[in-house]
């Protein structure tokens, strides 16, 4: 009798593979150091210094200034993510399902990263796109400067909007921006007039300060545009850090996102990883958020 062999299923070999695409970070994170917190309200005393030398003639009355002092409270919120797999991930070869599963996990803490960047500079959700209640962006709070044609200029704006009153340390670009930047030119010879941006947008100095390139910072998953192109200032003023460490869990069954498809029912298992935040902005006129003009077409359907 001649088997059939249409039944027969041959070995598979399965490879996986991750694809990386360009994966925005948090410009914070990069350009001010991260401070222990803990879990409270936590309060910031601001000295602001006022003294100036006075000069005195021999037994001249000496005078005082008055000192001011402010408090600035931090603010809290805790960022969660939820990535939802095939449970047949459980019996894939080993090496493959590390693979598979520290990639969800990276992509996860990156996630939970880029969201700082999110709730201070726009104080929007990253996963809705939504504004958040309560929560004040640092966009909106800063010297604001509307970008001009000439990019040279726009820096140099920034600059000056900042440089007579408080110190600058950092600055935070678009990827938009960043470009923009990369291929403005010197006349005459043609060089970049910025060497330092690179063609993978990863800037880390710019006209002599650290900077960080990031989607975060125009706010691409915002569903009402923000227009930034770029925010620069006094770094060491934004206060931040984690009050919990990252964690992360696996869920194998329930319903842990509230889409109302049960893991089990649908042969599932869901990673998630969390994190607590605790930041504060102790003056937010120590930065300047270069804009860029709204559209003439927008400003005509408001004014309709």
């Amino acid at each position: 009798m001649v088997m059939d062999t249409t039944q027969v299923h041959l070995p598979k070999t399965v490879a996986s593979a991750v694809i990386d695409k360009v994966k925005d970070t948090s410009t914070i994170a990069a350009l001010s150091p991260s401070t222990p917190q803990i879990f409270t309200d936590k309060e910031y005393m601001v000295f602001n210094g006022k003294a100036e030398a006075d000069v005195t003639a021999e037994g001249q009355t000496k005078s005082t200034y008055e000192q001011d002092l402010d408090y600035v409270t931090g603010k809290r919120f805790k960022v969660q993510t939820t990535t939802r797999v095939s449970s047949e991930l459980k019996w894939e070869d080993e090496d493959n399902r590390f693979q598979i599963i520290s990639s969800i996990q990276t992509d996860q803490a990156q996630a939970l990263a880029r969201a700082l960047d999110y709730v201070v500079y726009h104080a929007i959700n990253p996963k809705s796109g939504e504004k958040l209640t309560g929560f004040d962006a640092l966009a909106d709070q800063a010297v604001q400067v509307t970008a001009g044609d000439d990019e040279v200029q726009n820096v140099d704006a920034l600059a000056d909007a900042l440089n007579q009153t408080y110190d600058i340390n950092g600055v935070a670009l678009s990827r938009t921006w960043a470009s923009r930047l990369r291929k403005v030119r010197v006349p005459n010879t043609g060089m970049r007039f910025y060497p330092d941006i690179p063609l993978n947008l990863n800037v880390g100095n710019l006209e002599g300060i650290d900077a960080a390139t990031s989607g975060t910072v125009n706010g691409t998953l915002a569903k009402t545009p923000t227009n930034v192109l770029a925010i620069m200032g006094d770094f060491s003023l934004i206060k931040w850090g984690m009050i919990r460490d990252i964690t992360s869990e696996i869920i194998p069954y329930g319903d842990p996102d509230q889409t109302g498809v049960d893991l089990k029912a649908h042969n599932q298992i869901a990673y998630r990883t969390e994190a607590f935040f605790s930041y504060a902005v102790l003056e937010p006129k120590a930065f300047a958020v270069l804009k860029s003009a709204p559209a003439a077409s927008a400003k005509t359907s408001r004014a309709k």
